[in-house]
C-alpha cells in the first residue's frame, strides 16, 4: 500500500469513552425505559422462580422435595432470562446506532427489527458459534464473541444477515493495519466490556449493601437468640428481600449497557471509516496508476 492509502489513526480509547458518555446522556431517556423495564420484569420473574424452588428445597417441612421438576423449571427460567436479555441488548445496540448517527430513535421499530425472522436467525447463528467456542475450553468462546461484536451494527447499518453479517463483523474486527495491540478492535471491545462490568459491579455492590446488611443482621439475631443459622434462617423471613435487590441491579446493569453499547457503535463507525477510506484510496490509486491513463471518452 502506498502513501496515498496509509491507514488513518484510530480514535483514542479515552476519546471513545468520552464520546460514548456524551451520547448516553443525550439519548438516555429515549432508549433506557423501553429496555430496562422488560429486563427488570424478566429478572424479577426469573429470581422468583429460583427462590421458590430453593425455598422448597431448604424448607424443613418438605422431606422429599420434587427436585427433578424444580431443576427443570430452574434451568428453563434461566435460559428464558438469558434469551430475553440477549434480545434486549440487541435492541439497545440497534437504538444506539440511530443515536450515534443522529437519526430519530424509535424503540418500537427497534424491537420489531430484532424480532424479524432474518435478524433472529442471524442472532441464533451467532449464539451457536459462540456456544461452540465455549465448549472448546472456554477461551475460544470469548474470542469468537469479541470477533462477532459488530454483528448488530452491521445488520442495522448495512442490512446484512446470516453468514454475511458474521463474516463482515469478523473482517472489521481484524482490521489493525498498524499491528498495534492496543489499536486492535478486539482489544478495545474487551476493555470496553471490562470497564462496563467493573462499573456494574461497583454500583450493584452499593445497591445491594443495605439488603446484605439487613440479611446479616437478621442472621446475627437468630444466632444470638439461640436459633439455628442454617439455610432456613438465610432463606426464611428475608427470602423475598432479594427481589428488590435484583430489580435495582437489573436497572443499573441496563443503564451501564447504554454506555457500553454507544462505545461499541462508535468503535464500529471508527473502524468502518478507516477501513473503507483506505480501500477507496487504494482502489482509486490502482485504477489510475496501474496502467496507461484512460483515454478521453473511455468508460471509467
Amino acid at each position: 500500500m502506498t502513501d496515498s492509502a496509509v491507514a488513518a489513526e484510530p480514535m483514542p480509547f479515552r476519546v471513545l469513552l468520552d464520546e460514548a458518555m456524551k451520547l448516553m446522556r443525550r439519548h438516555f431517556r429515549a432508549i433506557y425505559p423501553a429496555v430496562a423495564i422488560p429486563l427488570a420484569v424478566v429478572s424479577t420473574l426469573s429470581l422468583a422462580v429460583q427462590l421458590r424452588w430453593m425455598r422448597g428445597v431448604t424448607s424443613a417441612g418438605s422431606a422429599r422435595p420434587d427436585i427433578t421438576s424444580g431443576c427443570l423449571s430452574y434451568i428453563l427460567t434461566i435460559l428464558l432470562a438469558l434469551a430475553v436479555q440477549g434480545l434486549a441488548y440487541s435492541v439497545l445496540t440497534a437504538a444506539c446506532v440511530d443515536g450515534a448517527t443522529g437519526r430519530p430513535i424509535d424503540m418500537g421499530a427497534k424491537w420489531s427489527f430484532v424480532f424479524k425472522p432474518d435478524t433472529l436467525g442471524t442472532l441464533i447463528l451467532m449464539f451457536l458459534a459462540i456456544a461452540a467456542g465455549f465448549i472448546c475450553l472456554f477461551l475460544p468462546g470469548i474470542y469468537i464473541g469479541l470477533m462477532l461484536s459488530f454483528v448488530i451494527p452491521v445488520m442495522a447499518v448495512e442490512g446484512l444477515r446470516g453468514g454475511s453479517a458474521l463474516g463482515r463483523s469478523w473482517r472489521l474486527m481484524r482490521y489493525n493495519p498498524h499491528r498495534r495491540f492496543f489499536d486492535n478492535p478486539a482489544t478495545k471491545i474487551f476493555v470496553l466490556y471490562l470497564v462496563g462490568a467493573l462499573m456494574t459491579y461497583a454500583v450493584s455492590f452499593v445497591v445491594a449493601l443495605p439488603f446484605t446488611a439487613m440479611q446479616g443482621y437478621r442472621m446475627a439475631r437468630s444466632v444470638a437468640s439461640g436459633q439455628a443459622a442454617g439455610a432456613q434462617a438465610l432463606y426464611g423471613p428475608m427470602f423475598w428481600w432479594q427481589i428488590p435487590n435484583a430489580v435495582l441491579s437489573s436497572l443499573v446493569s441496563t443503564g451501564i449497557g447504554v454506555f457500553t453499547s454507544f462505545g461499541l457503535v462508535l468503535l464500529y463507525q471508527d473502524v468502518v471509516r478507516r477501513k473503507e477510506g483506505v480501500d477507496l484510496a487504494a482502489a482509486i490509486e490502482s485504477r489510475f496508476t496501474s496502467g496507461a491513463p484512460p483515454q478521453p471518452g473511455a468508460p471509467a
